[in-house]
């Protein structure tokens, strides 16, 4: 695998409310098996939801699909999710990711993250790194 090892998909203050943007991308992972994700909330105070979601792309960052998924509201937590690129035995439809969801079996070579939030958040800040193996 080219590449492995430990990166940061996200380190940011969340304040204002944030519309669906996605985050500078993590290159040149190929042969990428597995990869374990962390995002951790540290929250501040106010604020309603924010979601941190894991995306990985086949095409240079052209499209996206969501791999993982994870939902904070107002307070401190940190989330852990595992997905390998070998699960999938069967074809299968790709949808996007609900609350707190996982799609296993499916690692391009780029991973980056998206980020939405609702509510105006003070003293908060997301986190969200990766081993890739």
């Amino acid at each position: 695998m080219d590449n492995a090892g430990s990166y940061s998909l996200a380190s940011l203050q969340i304040s204002a409310a944030k519309s669906l943007s996605l985050l500078t991308p993590i290159q040149n992972l190929d042969g990428m098996s597995s990869v374990s994700i962390e995002a951790s909330f540290s929250y501040g105070s106010a604020g309603s939801t924010c979601s941190a979601i894991v995306a990985t792309s086949y095409d240079e960052g052209t499209t996206w699909r969501h791999v993982a998924r994870f939902d904070f509201t107002t307070s401190t937590s940190v989330k852990i999710a595992n997905v390998q690129a070998i699960a999938a035995k069967a074809v299968g439809a790709y949808t996007d990711l609900g609350s707190e969801g996982v799609n296993d079996g499916a690692l391009g070579s780029w991973l980056a993250v998206y980020v939405v939030s609702t509510g105006t958040y003070a003293n908060t800040v997301l986190s969200v790194r990766a081993a890739v193996r």
